[in-house]
């Protein structure tokens, strides 16, 4: 069941990446009402040819000026303020263009977020800035893998929901780097959630396994089955005759 369970988990990873060997962990900052990006994080690795990192370039952050205020609530999350912005942002048209040249032109890139809410900042910031149909923007939107909803798959709360990425991190037994919401350390961690995932088959398992025995959608009689196993430890062919037989 463990190299069953991991390989399956490996081919998934493939076949978002598209043999691609360069990736982009992405992050994004918004405002609180307007849903404008003012600040964006990266991390550029380069993989080998099982997946793995093998090359972490440094990290790029720049603050974003926005059409709107920041709000209460992101400026204590995030630290940010209208201020910082005012001194510190630049134009959203400026900021895209710079992350363009940290990318650079190789030919098959991804770009992995953690979540899919960084894609909607994306659009609604490039709607607001008139810049929606930009070649590089465009090919953000078509080249992105979320995170999340692979490792969702295997790994759940105990509410049966999406982990946040610090939970995640915690799950794997790593120490997030730097601040919450700061988008370059978060980018950062997300790298590290992602090599994570990728080297602690064991960890998968069992997290997957809680996943399937808290499944509540069964059929009855998978259920009745599921039950005796997490109660017992055991379960056979004919249990499962039988709770079949109970149920039609």
């Amino acid at each position: 069941m463990e190299v069953k369970t991991y390989n399956k988990k490996v081919k998934e990873i493939n076949r978002a990446l598209n043999y691609a060997k360069t990736v982009i962990f992405l992050d994004f900052e918004g405002t609180q009402f307007s849903q404008e990006i003012i600040a964006i994080g990266a991390v550029k690795v380069l993989l080998d040819n099982k997946c793995q990192v093998k090359k972490v370039f440094p990290g790029y952050k720049v603050f974003v000026k926005s059409h709107d205020q920041v709000g209460p609530i992101i400026t204590k999350l995030t630290g940010i303020t209208d201020i910082m912005l005012k001194e510190k942002g630049v134009n959203f048209f400026s900021a895209i263009k710079s992350l363009k040249q940290y990318v650079g032109s190789h030919l098959n890139i991804k770009y992995i977020t953690y979540g899919n809410f960084d894609m909607r900042l994306l659009h609604q910031t490039s709607l607001i800035a008139g810049i929606a149909e930009d070649p590089f923007i465009k090919s953000i939107y078509k080249n992105y893998i979320d995170f999340s909803s692979i490792l969702g798959r295997y790994i759940k709360n105990k509410k049966g929901s999406q982990l946040s990425l610090h939970d995640a991190l915690e799950i794997f037994n790593i120490t997030p780097k730097g601040d919450p919401h700061d988008p370059e350390f978060d980018a950062y961690n997300l790298m590290q959630l992602y090599q994570g995932m990728l080297t602690n088959k064991a960890i998968i398992v069992k997290e997957y396994t809680k996943v399937l025995l808290n499944n509540n959608v069964y059929p009855a009689p998978i259920s009745k089955i599921i039950k005796d196993l997490k109660m017992t430890g055991n379960a056979t062919m004919e249990d499962l005759v039988k709770y079949i037989g109970e149920d039609i």
